[in-house]
């Protein structure tokens, strides 16, 4: 079974609550330059971009360079896991074991999220 840990953070001040928030803008970022990447070769080659060679593609970007590197390389690695499930699910709708109609690729974050 899986859980969710919801957090709340309290008795931030207003300057590191605005950081905390471009943080994480940031790395929302990054995660949609990473799908960019990953779909683009995606329709192009019809194969799977792994994390290593999207990482070399994205560690230029803007968003990369402000973020600590810890937290891009993870934000890639959910790029990373997020097109695994993709193909898996692909592999158990060939088997028989998933429908193919309730498979799309992973979307987009909101621009304004």
């Amino acid at each position: 079974m899986f859980k969710t840990q919801k957090n709340q953070i309290r008795g931030l001040s207003k300057t590191e609550y605005l950081a905390l928030q471009e943080l994480c803008r940031l790395s929302k970022n990054l995660y949609n330059v990473g799908l960019y990447s990953v779909r683009q070769f995606f329709f192009v080659e019809n194969t799977f971009l792994r994390y290593e060679s999207n990482y070399h593609q994205c560690k230029t970007n803007e968003n990369y360079r402000l973020l600590n590197t810890d937290i891009a390389q993870q934000t890639l690695k959910v790029v990373d896991r997020s097109f695994r499930s993709f193909f898996n699910l692909i592999k158990k709708a060939k088997s028989g074991n998933y429908q193919f109609n309730q498979i799309s690729l992973p979307h987009y974050l909101k621009k304004e999220g």
